[in-house]
């Protein structure tokens, strides 16, 4: 049995937020990357041609391409504004958010993750606008680009952009209060000491998560595969760290493919069914038992063994209905898996006995 706290999920909070990311997230960065384009614009017929494209950190650029290259970061990073945006505004909405959840269950509508992304648009616009201007004027009155100076003080300068935009954009938006989850009833009869009761369960990833995670695979065994090609060449420096990265990604999708959940009297065990991670909160330091909602890309940002960033941490495998812990630390663990409302009912009860 369930008990629901709140029948609603459109609040004002998250209207605001949704308005203040569309400013902050969203116009802010495009209205930079713009204004850069307009500044090399303006600036184009003093600059050399080809221009100076990369710089090795060696002193002058050490590739070029035609004037219009110019404007590629700045196109690159309105796309990247463009994806983070779409998956900030539309991950709340994928389909099966309530699965499993008694109807009218209430769903979250925006998350820290969504804030994050805003945060990350708007150092993304800086680093990049500002790329796009440094890189062409050192290059301003230049007959050729060759003798354009180094440009690395000004990419630490960028990287510090990033990282000063990125905290102002996360404090210009507003904190929405997480709404009350759904909690597992309290009123459980205590168990006697001749009884026993167990909840096993299996948490695997849903399809969304393996074509994500088979794609990125995919990608960068193409890239690898380039690389190595090229290791003759060019070095096997790199192509080995891309080697051993694949490796290490390989076994990382292993491990989190599929967990085994486990309720009974030493409290909720949560394991890969190859052994590794494994996760287990004894009986006495659970503080409260609770049926959430959870997406893992819109919470967690992603698929696995994660850490959100509101500070829960957990398996998450899935959109739907998940098992939620808080230990007496105050720390919060989380696990998605079917049955979650069951195995809450049974933590529940072992807790009570």
């Amino acid at each position: 049995m369930l008990v629901s706290m709140s029948d609603t999920t459109s609040t004002p909070d998250v209207l605001r937020a949704r308005a203040v990311f569309l400013r902050v997230g969203v116009i802010a960065p495009l209205v930079l990357l713009a204004l850069s384009v307009v500044i090399v614009a303006a600036w184009l017929p003093e600059l050399p041609d080809p221009v100076g494209i990369h710089w090795s950190g060696d002193g002058g650029p050490d590739g070029f391409a035609p004037k219009g290259m110019l404007f590629f970061t700045p196109a690159v990073g309105a796309g990247v504004v463009g994806l983070l945006a779409v998956l900030a505004w539309f991950a709340h909405r994928m389909p099966g958010a309530n699965r499993g959840l008694p109807a009218g269950a209430p769903v979250p509508q925006w998350s820290p993750t969504a804030r994050f992304l805003g945060a990350i648009n708007l150092g993304m616009g800086l680093f990049m606008g500002l790329l796009t201007v440094s890189t062409a004027d050192a290059q301003r009155g230049l007959a050729d680009a060759a003798d354009a100076p180094d440009i690395t003080p000004w990419m630490f300068i960028g990287f510090g952009a990033l990282i000063v935009g990125t905290i102002i954009g996360w404090f210009a938006q507003p904190h929405v209060a997480p709404i009350e989850p759904w909690v597992a009833a309290t009123g459980t009869p205590p168990l006697t000491d001749t009884e026993r009761m167990a909840w096993f369960g299996t948490a695997t990833m849903a399809r969304t998560g393996v074509v994500v995670l088979g794609v990125a695979m995919l990608v960068l065994l193409g890239v690898t595969a380039f690389v190595v090609a090229r290791a003759p060449e060019d070095g096997w420096g790199t192509a080995w760290l891309l080697i051993g990265l694949c490796a290490l990604m390989l076994v990382v999708i292993c491990c989190m493919f599929a967990f085994r959940v486990r309720v009974d009297r030493r409290g909720l065990q949560v394991r890969s069914l190859l052994g590794w991670p494994s996760s287990r909160i004894s009986l006495d330091d659970i503080e409260r038992v609770q049926v959430v909602p959870v997406n893992p890309l819109a919470d967690f940002g992603g698929w696995g063994w994660r850490i959100a960033m509101d500070g829960r941490r957990g398996v998450v495998l899935r959109t739907g209905e998940a098992l939620q812990v808080t230990q007496r630390s105050g720390r919060v663990f989380v696990v998605t898996v079917d049955g979650a409302a069951d195995a809450g009912s049974v933590l529940q009860a072992l807790r009570a006995g």
